[in-house]
């Protein structure tokens, strides 16, 4: 698969209110487009970079469905909240052997939050509400991922990021498409600043 650029949030001071959006945790990780292809997984970087030998964990994925394309963010949790510090250990690591340790001191968690294709079917012309009901049917809960749950109330959203020491939200619009490659109103970040 040729590198799918990210769709980017717009950042903003306020979350948007209405039934027109919803709303899920920012994670303060890495971003990756995770391809499920003929028994193979292989990550992607937001910059295209092929990151798949860093996440062992990971590879798991590779027995949960066949020509899939996910989007998320991998998160390392200390004490249950995401630590960048913790994840910034294990992002520049080339070497298996040091990976696989890693894996056992520091494991990741996949925090997955858009589906892009499904068994073949390019899926970022859709409605994200389409994208996202498909997500939840496909129920991807495994010992190193999840598909979070996402919240109509963005303000009690914020305020609890807040409280938990997370780093914000993102808020999407339900009928947006999937905007490869650009920055988009359709999605909008709400970060706390420390």
């Amino acid at each position: 698969m040729a590198h799918l650029a990210p769709m980017l949030a717009t950042p903003a001071t306020r979350v948007p209110s209405g039934a027109e959006w919803a709303h899920e945790v920012k994670w303060d990780g890495m971003r990756v487009c995770v391809e499920i292809r003929s028994g193979t997984v292989r990550l992607t970087s937001r910059t295209g970079r092929d990151v798949t030998v860093g996440y062992p964990e990971l590879a798991g994925l590779a027995q949960t469905y066949d020509d899939v394309v996910l989007e998320g963010e991998i998160v390392a949790l200390e004490d249950g909240l995401p630590s960048f510090g913790a994840l910034a250990e294990r992002m520049h690591v080339r070497s298996a052997p040091k990976a696989a340790r890693l894996a056992v001191s520091r494991p990741v968690t996949l925090m997955v939050f858009d589906l892009l294709r499904l068994f073949g079917e390019d899926l970022t012309g859709q409605p994200w509400s389409a994208r996202r009901a498909l997500l939840e049917r496909l129920e991807l809960a495994g010992p190193h991922w999840q598909t979070p749950p996402i919240y109509d109330d963005g303000a009690g959203l914020l305020a609890a990021t807040a409280e938990q020491g997370l780093e914000g939200v993102v808020c999407k619009r339900r009928t947006a498409p999937y905007a490869v490659g650009r920055r988009s109103a359709d999605w909008v970040k709400v970060v706390h600043r420390a």
